[in-house]
């Protein structure tokens, strides 16, 4: 609790006290389920290796954005900043959904996790004042999704090279899914892990610090009953 104008008493609500290694586990965490959700929800029946990578990038789209938007508002104590920062997930993975039409082949696995990047550092947090701060944190986090999604789409190839069946499989688009679903779990996995933290730097969530400040000196992390 801290004093506010005229002493007034304010609410102050510390983020969440996760330490890196913390954040990188539940990254690693968090990216496997992303993937095997978006393959789990991919329909089986496909008549090509691209048709089912399209149909996959797009759920991923759908899943990423809006649960990395969930995270960041667990990670402030805000339901409020989670669910609107989910609605506007959602849109992101429409957005995702309707590029990856337009998009080349090899960058399209990219996209969803270029977009949550861009899309971690729009939402904000309560530490950066969202319009004059939004510049850099857009700047951060389009570097965060375009280096990440690089190693993703790196970390794909090569599960291809690892888990590609031997010579004389005639069923190449059942021997592609397969692959996928060994190789996309430990790629996005990683990913996630490197995520997590990369996002939190991006949206400019500090580590959080709890303390008591006289009147008109409120924490950059405190958060009050009137502006949840």
């Amino acid at each position: 609790m801290s004093l506010g104008a005229g002493g007034v008493p304010i609410l102050v609500v510390a983020d969440r006290p996760l330490g890196n290694s913390q954040v990188v586990l539940l990254g690693l965490a968090w990216g496997a389920l992303c993937y095997l959700l978006a393959e789990f929800s991919t329909p089986s029946a496909v008549t090509s290796s691209e048709q089912h990578d399209l149909w996959l990038v797009q759920r991923l789209g759908f899943i990423l954005a809006p649960t990395l938007a969930l995270w960041l508002g667990w990670l402030q104590r805000s339901w409020r900043r989670a669910l609107i920062g989910g609605a506007w997930g959602l849109l992101v993975g429409w957005v995702c959904s309707e590029l990856c039409w337009s998009a080349a082949q090899p960058i399209r696995p990219a996209l969803p996790i270029v977009l949550g990047g861009v899309f971690a550092a729009f939402c904000g947090s309560r530490s950066s004042d969202w319009l004059p701060g939004l510049a850099g944190r857009l700047a951060k986090g389009l570097l965060v999704g375009l280096l990440i999604g690089l190693v993703y789409t790196d970390l794909l190839s090569l599960g291809a090279l690892a888990f590609w069946p031997g010579v004389g499989n005639v069923d190449y688009t059942g021997a592609h899914v397969r692959m996928m679903w060994r190789a996309g779990p430990l790629a996005l996995a990683v990913s996630g892990a490197m995520l997590l933290p990369a996002s939190r730097w991006a949206a400019r969530l500090a580590r959080p610090r709890a303390s008591l400040r006289g009147a008109g000196s409120a924490s950059p992390l405190a958060e009050t009953v009137r502006h949840p």
